[in-house]
């Protein structure tokens, strides 16, 4: 059967694409940065996509690893900037205000403190292949799709990085938001 209607424009497109993933990269743009930082590039996310829309091929690829990997990116190019900022903050004492879980609070600065210091150390392809996985919950295939490289990259550098991460006491606790302090 033939249609008379046009194809929807990459902005209708990408519009049902924010309904459909806008919530779930706004989730993970959260768990690495403020929300307000998260909603800009949430917004510069979808801003790039209409601008790089002529390069997505939807017979080639899925929508939401290409966002994730537009996202990504972003974000990458806001750690650089925030990476001092972010340093600075790992050295200030705790607080003095005294509460009944102060040491519990003292053992979490501490062990998030080692975590961010160990990514840190990683090379930013594989603190994002990391940070994909634990935060977005992206499968290996489309953590693949979104960082452009193959799926036994993606193994090598989460190997890699668990191997890193096992030195951190309760590492895997903080990846996965386990903590509610």
């Amino acid at each position: 059967m033939h249609s008379d209607h046009p194809p929807p424009s990459p902005a209708d497109e990408l519009g049902r694409q924010f309904d459909l993933h806008g919530r779930r990269i706004l989730l993970y743009l959260v768990k690495r940065t403020d929300l307000q930082t998260a909603e800009d590039l949430l917004g510069e996310t979808f801003v790039t996509a209409l601008a790089h829309w002529s390069s997505f091929d939807p017979s080639r690829q899925e929508p939401l690893p290409w966002l994730f990997g537009i996202a990504t990116n972003l974000l990458r190019r806001h750690w650089r900037s925030e990476r001092r900022a972010r340093r600075a903050a790992s050295r200030v004492a705790v607080h003095d205000a005294i509460e009944d879980d102060v040491g519990e609070r003292i053992d979490l600065d501490r062990a998030v403190r080692a975590v961010t210091r160990q990514l840190d150390r990683m090379r930013p392809e594989v603190r994002d292949t990391v940070l994909l996985h634990a935060l977005a919950e992206l499968t290996y295939e489309q953590i693949a799709a979104a960082t452009g490289v193959p799926i036994g990259t993606v193994r090598s550098r989460l190997n890699r990085a668990r191997t890193a991460l096992r030195a951190v006491p309760d590492a895997t606790t903080l990846l996965n938001g386990a903590s509610n302090a």
